[in-house]
């Protein structure tokens, strides 16, 4: 008896110490994230891969706020690209935005500064009622 309490002790703090999936929030609605802010990873992003999981996203760090721009060339499916200012609201989306196989791909720009981007699959921000000018939460993603 004495032994099986300490497995499951063993067992439940093990469990715990699980480092947490960084996730952006819009209320209690997240999208699991995987962080990028190196420039090679910023530059081969969401390429070649054959689709992302249905609350799962790519969030782009920029080092300061600005005119972002983004491409989709090479990718396997379409994506919404949300940009996000430094006080993580939402400045602009992106529907839809549609793969592109072709050396001449068009490149997305908004007016608005951005300093973070997200990509999530197309169709998400309408499906989960995420509009320009929402604030949003990042969860283990940034430490103020």
């Amino acid at each position: 008896m004495r032994q099986g309490l300490c497995f499951l002790f063993l067992f439940l703090s093990c469990a715990c110490v699980q480092a947490a999936q960084p996730q952006v929030c819009h209320d209690h609605d997240c999208v699991s994230v995987e962080v990028v802010s190196k420039q090679v990873d910023m530059e081969r992003g969401l390429m070649y891969r054959t689709g992302l999981a249905p609350k799962a996203g790519m969030l782009f760090i920029f080092a300061s706020e600005g005119r972002q721009s983004f491409w989709m060339q090479n990718m396997r499916f379409n994506l919404d690209i949300l940009w996000i200012d430094s006080r993580r609201r939402i400045v602009y989306i992106g529907r839809g935005i549609p793969a592109c196989r072709t050396d001449s791909c068009p490149v997305y720009t908004p007016d608005e500064p951005a300093r973070y981007v997200l990509e999530v699959n197309s169709g998400f921000s309408d499906a989960h009622h995420w509009k320009e000018g929402d604030k949003l939460i990042f969860n283990d993603i940034l430490k103020k």
